[in-house]
């Protein structure tokens, strides 16, 4: 078993570092909540937006591995511009269910326009419990009629279109909804306490034509959870971004910092904390290489759930080495501490991924297929 990247990997690695490091490091925590549009438009214009989408509709054609070498890269340095680049997630799921005609409406935009898809699925009554959604979808003639609405849409002000997931007569599927259709809302945010948006949707007789409708049918939720375990894979390198990010961070200063007429990194106690942080983030971070090269049910859910509970824990840690200087509110392990946070929430909580664990576990056991 060889864990080394290829030369290729490892010069679009080095790559997005470099980029990262030149043109993202100044303004790296002052977005303050706000979409890095400036640096999604470098990215698109360094062919990194989209690397592992088919190339016929303007992607880069590599795999999901790739979109999180370069992921990673990013958000060590910014995490708010690696949280554009987690946006790769719906477009996949659109090139591995959808139909030409929506693959040829919406991946070249993705690519060479940056016209992103949000994901919408959560619900008032339906937030783990996917199954309990009540956003319905009715087929009329060469249309789709939607009602309902969807709550906690990041992005959602940037979005072009909006891969919802909607109850059809014979269950659970999912469409494309653009922004602006009619009969569609864009509700006023909610800030998190990370200071990011996050917006409700409104459906009320949304018409969309009916080939957008990405996937109906007897097994399309089946389906839908299976496409969704590259976007869980996205999640969890972004958790490890953000705890690298702080780490690097906590590292520097013990380098630094002096108490007592010594360097704290000559402290045990420090010394413990930071081999300790290491060993977390390399543990979650070989979860998620290992979950994006095959992607099944289990090895995602690992991965995102062992990579959100590292993060929080990895980035308080981070804090502590800072003591007060960490907990002031401009400094970044504050934001990172309050961003880690979201993790363990968002994209499938930590205990329905454990959920999911156990199933598949109680189903097949571990290795016992390889």
């Amino acid at each position: 078993m060889d864990f080394r990247l290829s030369s290729e990997q490892a010069l679009l690695k080095s790559t997005a570092r470099k980029l990262a490091e030149e043109r993202f490091r100044a303004a790296a925590f002052k977005w303050q909540g706000e979409y890095p549009a400036a640096n999604e438009k470098i990215l698109r214009e360094q062919g990194f937006f989209g690397v592992s989408l088919p190339q016929e509709y303007g992607g880069g054609g590599l795999t999901l591995l790739e979109d999180l070498l370069i992921l990673e890269e990013v958000g060590r340095v910014c995490p708010d511009t690696a949280s554009a680049l987690t946006l790769a997630g719906p477009p996949r799921i659109v090139a591995e269910l959808g139909g030409e005609s929506l693959k040829q409406k919406y991946l070249p935009a993705f690519c060479r326009d940056g016209k992103k898809i949000g994901i919408a699925i959560s619900e008032t009554e339906a937030g783990s419990a996917v199954t309990e959604l009540r956003t319905r979808a009715k087929v009329e003639g060469g249309k789709v009629v939607v009602d309902g609405g969807k709550l906690f849409i990041s992005h959602a002000d940037v979005c072009a279109a909006f891969l919802t997931f909607v109850r059809f007569d014979d269950g659970i599927g999912a469409v494309l909804i653009d922004q602006g259709s009619r009969g569609f809302q864009l509700g006023k945010p909610d800030i998190s306490m990370a200071g990011h948006r996050h917006y409700t949707l409104f459906f009320d007789g949304c018409e969309i034509p009916a080939e957008n409708i990405l996937i109906r049918g007897k097994d399309a939720f089946k389906r839908l959870i299976r496409a969704f375990n590259a976007e869980r894979c996205l999640s969890a390198v972004w958790s490890v971004s953000i705890a690298l990010s702080a780490f690097d961070l906590a590292l520097d200063y013990a380098r630094q910092r002096k108490q007592f007429g010594h360097g704290i990194g000559e402290f045990q106690g420090i010394r413990w904390m930071l081999a300790e942080m290491a060993m977390k983030i390399e543990a979650a971070r070989l979860l998620t290489y290992q979950a994006a090269t095959d992607p099944t049910r289990l090895k995602s859910s690992m991965a995102k759930a062992t990579a959100s509970e590292m993060v929080e824990r990895v980035v308080s840690d981070a804090l502590q080495i800072f003591g007060g200087y960490g907990y002031m509110r401009e400094h970044p392990l504050e934001y990172l501490y309050r961003l880690a946070r979201g993790r363990r929430i968002a994209g499938g909580t930590v205990e329905m991924q454990k959920n999911m664990m156990a199933d598949e576990l109680l189903r097949k056991g571990l290795h016992r297929e390889e």
